[in-house]
């Protein structure tokens, strides 16, 4: 494609919804924003409860050994990452039999690899809580591990079912699992049985998951069956796109876990839990957008089967343009916040994480603007080009974060994290557009970039000048309980002004307005009937 059929690729009269399609597309997209809306208010909910019950110590250690746990996970060499893409690429031929092959291998590879994951971890528990500076709480890694190793089945199941795309069913695993996950988490804290009661809970939480997932999946596609048939050709072909996959596993953990260890290193074990709750609510913000994204995968591998490249840009750019618009938003209004959401959340005792907060949303917000790019390569079978982002990621989050920790402590590390996502998800834009595309980065830069961020930074001014117009409500936010009365009026002044300025610089056009009524009457249609609808876009 050369330059100029690029630009029509970035042109806002191409952004329309496409029919049926379409529907199922933002079926699956309301259906994640759900599950994963839940999932984040589930976690931002139970953090007060867990930290009123355990000391910022001992939360801090908890925080770390999932980061062990999340890094041994490392070592499944990519199959888990490659369910999604297979089984929607068979699902569309409607390839049964090799679907059923997918979910063997899967479960053979994690069976073995589950007892590989325990005997690593217990043999090299002493010398991380060492070097870590963690004391020992007796069995409580040992659960944590077993509990992992469980749930990653659980998990190959779950993206079974987002392979035949039906994001309802998967998403409600996950949000079914949070009633247990309340409870169990409250029962056992309450028996004062602290880490320990929670590394139990965990296990049978993942073994709950489990169960409940293949019920889901039997139900929703009754020829699925475990075949007892291993294709050693197969497994290693799904090996070689999982590995490419796996790079942006690792990146995902040197991005939001890497930081955890250098504080508890440097900084020791209790600064860690202020580092985790920045990141849980950066995390909170960052789930919104993405989740716009997550149905890209399955969407334009079932795109790509079907050799309909035209779809597949057209996808790529409807969610560019309002991941950009939707990010730029949360990144501007948390910066703004931060102080304010962390008190209403925490109470006061947490100052120190405010700037923790502040900068990790910038980084975190520009990382998600890369995602349409890196969903879009995974799904068409060329994830090399975040794979290649990644590599730099993960060579300079943590050169960034080590210089940067030693001169301004914690919030040196989360600076580093933040340049490494902005500096990798640049060079993601620019491999995506030159080697898929065919067309320049900074044409998608300028027409889908500049205008969000000129808004969201004027909206922002107009917040600051709003306060100086009524310094009272900054004064009633000293109040916990009033705090969501300084929010609530800061958000109305922040959207008139940033929705006012996308329309006037003309970002905003007529397309996306009937893009956005076409949705709502669905939503409302959806909502109404919502057995009718499933039945006509899941059929």
């Amino acid at each position: 494609m050369n330059e100029a059929s690029g630009k029509d690729v970035v042109s806002s009269d191409s952004v329309t919804f496409l029919g049926e399609f379409s529907k199922k597309l933002a079926t699956n997209t309301f259906f994640n924003f759900v599950g994963r809306f839940w999932s984040f208010l589930v976690t931002l909910l139970l953090t007060p409860y867990i930290l009123s019950r355990l000391s910022v110590t001992e939360f801090g250690v908890w925080v770390l050994m999932s980061v062990f746990v999340s890094s041994f996970n490392l070592l499944d060499l990519g199959l888990g990452s490659s369910f999604t893409k297979y089984v929607s690429q068979y699902h569309a031929r409607g390839d049964d039999a090799r679907i059923n092959l997918v979910l063997f291998s899967g479960l053979l590879f994690y069976s073995v690899f589950g007892l590989g994951l325990v005997g690593v971890g217990v043999l090299l528990e002493p010398f991380l809580f060492a070097v870590f500076n963690i004391e020992t709480v007796p069995g409580v890694f040992l659960l944590v591990l077993v509990s992992f190793a469980l749930n990653n089945i659980a998990l190959m199941l779950v993206s079974t079912l987002k392979g035949l795309q039906r994001m309802d069913q998967s998403n409600a695993v996950e949000i079914w699992m949070s009633l247990p996950n309340l409870v169990g988490t409250v029962l056992f804290l309450e028996a004062g049985m602290g880490m320990f009661g929670l590394a139990i809970h965990s296990v049978v939480l993942a073994l709950l998951t489990l169960v409940a997932a293949w019920r889901r999946l039997r139900r929703v596609h009754s020829g699925l069956s475990i075949s007892w048939r291993f294709d050693p050709a197969f497994v290693r072909e799904m090996f070689g796109y999982g590995a490419k996959l796996q790079v942006s596993r690792l990146g995902g953990l040197v991005c939001f876990q890497i930081d955890k260890l250098i504080i508890s290193r440097f900084l020791g074990v209790a600064a860690v839990s202020f580092y985790e709750v920045a990141s849980r609510l950066t995390l909170f913000m960052r789930a919104l957008p993405l989740v716009m994204i997550s149905a890209l995968i399955p969407v334009t591998s079932e795109l790509g089967a079907r050799n309909d490249r035209a779809r597949i840009l057209k996808a790529y750019l409807l969610a560019s343009r309002y991941v950009v618009m939707l990010s730029v938003a949360l990144v501007a209004f948390v910066i703004l916040e931060a102080d304010s959401l962390l008190r209403l959340w925490l109470g006061n005792g947490f100052e120190q994480s405010v700037i923790l907060v502040q900068v990790l949303a910038i980084g975190y917000g520009v990382n998600v603007m890369g995602g349409a790019a890196s969903q879009t390569g995974a799904g068409v079978g060329r994830p090399e080009f975040d794979m290649k982002g990644t590599i730099l990621l993960t060579i300079l989050n943590p050169i960034l974060s080590l210089l940067l920790v030693r001169e301004f402590g914690a919030a040196g590390a989360a600076a580093g994290t933040s340049l490494a996502l902005i500096v990798a998800a640049g060079y993601l834009l620019i491999l995506f557009h030159r080697d898929y595309l065919g067309d320049r980065a900074r044409m998608i830069i300028r027409d889908v970039h500049v205008r969000p961020w000129a808004s969201g930074i004027i909206a922002s001014v107009s917040v600051w000048g709003f306060h100086l117009l009524l310094p009272p409500l900054v004064d009633i936010a000293q109040v916990r309980y009033l705090i969501p009365v300084k929010i609530a009026a800061d958000l109305a002044v922040f959207t008139v002004a940033y929705v006012a300025l996308l329309v006037a610089l003309r970002h905003v056009t007529a397309i996306d307005w009937k893009n956005f009524t076409g949705l709502v009457s669905f939503g409302f249609e959806f909502v109404r009937h919502p057995l009718r609808e499933r039945v006509k876009i899941y059929r």
